[in-house]
């Protein structure tokens, strides 16, 4: 928190507290019909397999079982522009 009358911060933390379970569920990523994206595909599924996510492709289509937040985001960041990617996360115990 910012203390603007004394210019300090109060109660600040420079890392992120993970008291709660973070965000976690599935990914789809399916690619625009060009070969390029076709590839990235592929080369999404072989970075899923190294972090030992379980992963399905059919029909131009991959799904990723239990990624989490921050795995979510890095792949949006590293395959957004060449894939189509949803994802549905939730905190563990919630339907």
């Amino acid at each position: 928190m910012y203390d603007c009358e004394q210019d300090r911060y109060t109660e600040f933390a420079t890392t992120p507290a993970r008291s709660t379970p973070s965000l976690r569920g599935e990914l789809r990523a399916i690619h625009l019909g060009d070969n390029a994206g076709a590839r990235q595909l592929t080369t999404l599924l072989a970075w899923a397999s190294e972090r030992g996510l379980a992963a399905s492709l059919q029909q131009g289509k991959l799904l990723l079982q239990d990624v989490d937040v921050d795995q979510a985001l890095q792949i949006n960041r590293l395959f957004g522009n060449a894939l189509i990617i949803s994802c549905h996360l939730r905190r563990p115990g919630v339907a």
